[in-house]
């Protein structure tokens, strides 16, 4: 969304299309009553550390029978998709990569794990330009980003913790990472982050 050669006219209207993006798939999730949060850097952005993206990240929980006609919506919205292509790699990823109009990447993370689910049961609705948007809380998105633990992923975690000093359910983050079986050594790293970054 920043990218530095862009210019100003150029970033408005990029950040306007991500906007548009995220509204329009907010709303089709929500016609749908589907499981779902806003995660990534707009997630990010919405709890309080802002930065860069140039996409939009939902992670969902929706019901195999119920699949195809949410694509469909998606597709009648304008993004470019084949259905049928679509739901294949959806079971055998995991995840999405779709193109909304004004050339914005939307990706879509399917809740295959109970971290996942307890993310989506966390998740408050938040109205962003004016349209409801179920938003994964800091604890939610502090997981996710332990999971992937990216070096973004790890800016993200010192900039959660910053921007919300002496409000989050830490041990929450903490357990539901230990039931995941991933390398416990990332702990140690979130460890200092929160030493460096949250003050109790």
């Amino acid at each position: 969304m920043n990218s530095s050669g862009d210019t100003p006219n150029e970033r408005n209207l990029q950040t306007q299309h991500l906007m548009e993006a995220l509204c329009q798939l907010a709303e089709v999730l929500n016609q749908r009553s589907a499981s779902y949060a806003l995660i990534g850097g707009l997630g990010v952005a919405v709890r309080g550390n802002t930065r860069a993206t140039e996409d939009v990240d939902f992670l969902i929980h929706v019901e195999q029978s119920r699949l195809p006609a949410l694509l469909e919506a998606m597709r009648d919205c304008g993004c470019h998709l084949d259905v049928m292509a679509a739901i294949q790699t959806w079971n055998q990823d995991g995840m999405l990569a779709l193109e909304w109009p004004g050339g914005i990447q939307v990706d879509l993370l399917k809740a295959v794990i109970p971290a996942f689910h307890s993310i989506l049961k966390r998740a408050s609705p938040e109205s962003l330009n004016t349209q409801i948007v179920r938003v994964a809380d800091a604890e939610g998105l502090l997981l996710l980003k332990l999971i992937a633990f990216r070096p973004i992923d790890q800016e993200d975690i010192r900039g959660l913790l910053l921007a919300n000093s002496g409000q989050l359910e830490l041990d929450w983050v903490r357990s539901e990472f230990a039931r995941t079986g991933l390398d416990l050594d990332r702990l140690d790293t979130f460890e200092e982050f929160v030493r460096d970054f949250y003050s109790a």
